[in-house]
């Protein structure tokens, strides 16, 4: 349940804006009902690699990391005093990168340790 605050006049704007609220409801469901499944994919997602690192008897810990991807590294790798930075890399092409940028090659610019990165 949502409390909105919607103030009106007698105005033909505010019943305007009155009536997209409603259809804003049917948009706030939407984006809720996206956030859910993407939450269940990330748990997903952290429940695979743990079961990975059991696998192959490799001690570790999965983290969540939030915010900037090349930040939240380079911050974390440091935090837990990394030596190294192992990454993979999705391989975007040159115009891709260039226009969304790339979480390897920032975190191979700004890192304070060797980094590798399998692609």
């Amino acid at each position: 349940m949502k409390n909105v605050l919607i103030a009106m006049d007698d105005s033909k704007e505010s019943v305007f804006a009155f009536k997209l609220l409603s259809i804003t409801q049917v948009g706030f469901d939407v984006i809720e009902g996206l956030i859910t499944e993407d939450e269940k994919r990330i748990l997903s997602v952290l429940d695979n690699i743990e079961t990975l690192l059991m696998s192959h008897q490799v001690e570790g810990e999965v983290i969540r990391l939030e915010g900037n991807p090349g930040n939240a590294i380079i911050t974390k790798a440091s935090e837990v005093n990394a030596t190294l930075i192992v990454m993979g890399s999705r391989g975007l092409g040159k115009i891709r990168r260039t226009f969304l940028g790339s979480v390897s090659d920032f975190v191979i610019h700004h890192s304070p340790v060797p980094v590798a990165i399998c692609r």
